[in-house]
């Protein structure tokens, strides 16, 4: 009996999903394929949202695709419940472009904040609360504060196959290779190579 309904529970889960993404479809990208999306996500400037066979956008998520290279995602990606991307820092400021390759999973409560352009490989996994944040404040000769300061905007590359654990933080400018291991709880600073497990604040490669 609990099996029974649990099977249930999926199939309308999925059911309603799918319903969804077929509402939401006709505004998409020309390119795109029909998504699976949760309840109460919102997409804004959906026209420039691309997504691959049988994506999956989960509950309660915000997705802002005010960019200047709109925000793609290839086949089977899943981003998780009450995840937040956002692809400008003003009202006129866009940032360059979300684009995450095939098979990967994001896991609950992801924040990506778009400044320069991301960029996810495939077939990766990624654990809860994960943070890409690419831009930065610097102070200028004029300003004292990093708040009225320039924004720099490099961008985040992350490679093929990456493992990348719950509450992790990647900055501005970081290239992770291919293969690359990341510890739960690391902030990540600077970038590292392809096959290498890295972990701590700030996360070191374990010799």
């Amino acid at each position: 009996m609990k099996k029974t309904k649990e099977l249930i529970y999926i199939v309308d889960k999925v059911r309603l999903s799918l319903l969804r993404g077929l509402f939401f479809r006709p505004f998409l990208a020309h390119s795109s394929k029909v998504p699976l999306i949760g309840k109460n996500v919102k997409i804004l400037a959906i026209w420039k949202l691309t997504t691959g066979k049988r994506c999956y956008l989960g509950d309660n998520s915000y997705v802002e695709c005010y960019a200047s290279y709109g925000v793609k995602l290839g086949d089977r990606v899943t981003i998780r419940e009450n995840s937040w991307i956002q692809c400008r820092s003003g009202f006129n400021e866009l940032g360059e472009g979300l684009e995450i390759g095939n098979g990967t999973y994001i896991g609950p409560s992801a924040v990506i904040g778009v400044g320069g352009m991301i960029t996810i490989g495939n077939n990766c996994q990624i654990g809860a609360r994960f943070t890409l944040s690419a831009e930065s404040h610097v102070r200028n000769q004029d300003n004292e504060n990093y708040v009225s300061g320039d924004v720099k905007r490099i961008g985040i590359s992350i490679g093929n196959h990456c493992w990348i654990g719950n509450n992790v933080t990647i900055l501005d400018g970081v290239t992770i290779g291919d293969n690359v291991v990341i510890g739960a709880g690391s902030v990540v600073t600077k970038s590292m190579p392809s096959n290498v497990i890295c972990y701590g604040v700030p996360a070191r490669i374990n010799q």
